[in-house]
């Protein structure tokens, strides 16, 4: 059964849960707000505490139903459980973008990065756990390290109450729930107490780091899948020249000339900001266009 709620809905519910956890103080970084100086925004960060960023990635989940389920055979027949009815997102196959490898990237070990996704799928169940703030507990948290590097083809994380498989050859994954991932959290801030203000350039060029190691690793992955030619930049440029060739002496080929591109629509210049909340909300836009995935700096209240 697909999902009814969106990861745009699923993701504010889980956000704003988030941030009223007892035990820590979690600001969801929203580089337009920290521009318009409002609440929210970045500002209620404190620079001279200890504090680290979150990473998440928002899943919504379909509910699969039936036995005759791809995931649920697959794990069957290698002697797993998974029992039915149970969950499964997508995880954005190579072929179709990069998402999967910039979030490896991301997770190097030097930050918390997840995949997070709802035990939930209709309207009426997240209605249900915002108004009983239940929604982080009825939520999974997969690192993206735990599935790995992935080929071409589709694969899934299928879950019940109790069992996660990545499919489409199934392999157990260890998750956290949302209990796992706040010791987690408590954890690594006791390790990592150096005030946020001081971490901040660090955390930018760390970011723009890891993009680049993350689209050097894509593009060597799609490299090693190309055509032979393609690999080999002499026998690349001999065949740019071939069809040049063509052309000037009336060949088949023929170029297809494209109206040019239209001006991008003008766009206000951002607001001046202060050293460190400009720094927020790079840190933030990077996790946002790059990673796809929302920044949350948790603190020790």
């Amino acid at each position: 059964m697909k999902a009814e709620i969106s990861e745009f809905s699923y993701g504010f519910a889980l956000t704003n849960e988030l941030v009223g956890w007892l035990a820590l103080s979690a600001a969801p970084v929203f580089p337009s707000l920290i521009e318009e100086g409002k609440a929210g925004g970045g500002y209620d960060v404190k620079l001279d505490r200890p504090g680290v960023p979150l990473f998440l990635q928002f899943k919504r989940s379909h509910c699969m139903i039936r036995r005759t389920a791809r995931e649920y055979r697959a794990v069957v027949a290698t002697g797993g459980a998974l029992n039915v009815p149970y969950y499964r997102f997508p995880i954005t196959e190579a072929s179709t973008s990069d998402q999967h490898e910039m979030m490896l990237a991301l997770d190097d070990g030097s930050n918390l990065v997840f995949y997070a996704a709802p035990r939930f799928h209709q309207i009426h169940e997240i209605n249900q756990a915002w108004s009983r703030a239940d929604v982080a507990r009825r939520s999974l948290f997969v690192a993206p390290s735990t599935i790995g590097t992935l080929d071409d083809e589709q694969h899934h994380v299928a879950f019940d109450g109790a069992n996660t498989w990545l499919c489409s050859e199934p392999r157990a994954l260890g998750v956290l729930t949302s209990r796992g991932l706040e010791d987690r959290l408590i954890s690594y801030l006791k390790e990592h107490d150096k005030p946020l203000g001081e971490r901040l350039p660090s955390l930018v060029t760390d970011l723009h780091a890891t993009e680049r190691r993350g689209r050097e690793k894509a593009e060597l992955r799609r490299s090693s899948k190309a055509p032979a030619d393609l690999r080999d930049p002499d026998r690349a440029l001999e065949t740019k020249i071939e069809t040049s060739e063509l052309l000037a002496t009336g060949g088949e080929e023929r170029v297809t000339l494209s109206s040019p591109e239209p001006d991008p629509p003008a766009s206000r210049e951002p607001k001046p900001l202060v050293r460190e909340a400009a720094m927020l909300r790079q840190a933030a836009d990077i996790a946002a266009h790059v990673f796809e995935a929302q920044m949350i700096i948790v603190q020790p209240r």
